[in-house]
């Protein structure tokens, strides 16, 4: 397992906003390649149901459930979106929680704060 000081490189830091859809905040791969096959999302430690969750990169959109039927690639240099559907947050520092499963890596996890812009 990939140690969390070096998984929050993935975080954009000041990416974090309310839009139409819901809470976004955007990740980059600047690390490995890696398959996401399930990811898990907790903001200020209230898990966000999986049914929320949306992974929009420059190839589709992703569910939850379509990463653990097909995975999503997510190679180096790429950007995704990661939409919380219907979530909208207050304006200030929010802690939000990842933790994804990949084929390559196996169970990754890490932690950041951004503030809401």
């Amino acid at each position: 397992m990939l140690p969390s000081s070096v998984l929050r490189q993935l975080y954009v830091q000041g990416s974090l906003k309310n839009t139409a859809e819901g809470a976004e905040f955007k990740l980059r791969n600047m690390l490995a390649p890696a398959t996401i096959i399930d990811i898990g999302i907790s903001v200020d430690g209230a898990p966000v149901p999986k049914d929320k969750i949306l992974v929009v990169s420059s190839s589709g959109r992703y569910e939850v459930s379509q990463l653990e039927q097909q995975g999503y690639k997510f190679s180096v240099r790429d950007e995704v979106a990661v939409v919380l559907k219907g979530m909208m947050l207050s304006s200030g520092a929010h802690k939000i929680e990842i933790k994804a499963r990949t084929r390559e890596w196996g169970e990754l996890s890490f932690d950041v704060t951004d503030v809401l812009r």
